[in-house]
């Protein structure tokens, strides 16, 4: 599901994500998220419990970061 939602950054650069996409998504305090800058966009991605402190591909492989051109191959790849 696509839905857009606006936040507010606040102080230090934190965001508050709206309760209904932390329910729909599972997310929980201490949950991490793999940020992603692609063509001007912020992409923020869930690491699933089992992930937690697994590397992730699209951070951490350089191979792998050069085969996304654009916001389209990032979400074909997810």
């Amino acid at each position: 599901m696509t839905e857009r939602m606006t936040v507010l950054l606040q102080d230090e650069g934190m965001l508050i994500l709206p309760p209904e996409l932390r329910t729909r998504l599972g997310l929980k305090a201490g949950d991490l998220l793999d940020v992603n800058e692609l063509e001007g966009a912020i992409v923020l991605s869930p690491r699933r419990a089992q992930d937690q402190t697994a590397p992730d591909p699209m951070v951490d492989d350089p191979q792998f970061q050069s085969k996304l051109k654009s916001m389209q191959d990032m979400l074909e790849n997810l």
